[in-house]
């Protein structure tokens, strides 16, 4: 939920940044690259655990010990 929220309120001021009319240098393509290796992997992560999160058993739900 956070993240989401720290999400929005990126884009909420980019948007409001954009509208007041201040400009920014695009990035570079090695620095969009290096950025998408460093957020990519826990986003992935936070995604995966909130799918599986319903789906784990405790260990004292497991039959086989």
């Amino acid at each position: 939920m956070q993240l989401l929220l720290a999400w929005g309120g990126a884009l909420l001021g980019a948007a409001l940044l954009r509208q007041a009319g201040v400009q920014h240098p695009p990035l570079q393509d090695s620095a969009v690259l290096a950025l998408s290796l460093v957020a990519a992997p826990p986003l992935l992560m936070g995604l995966w655990i909130a799918w599986r999160w319903n789906q784990w058993r405790a260990a004292s739900d497991n039959s086989l010990s």
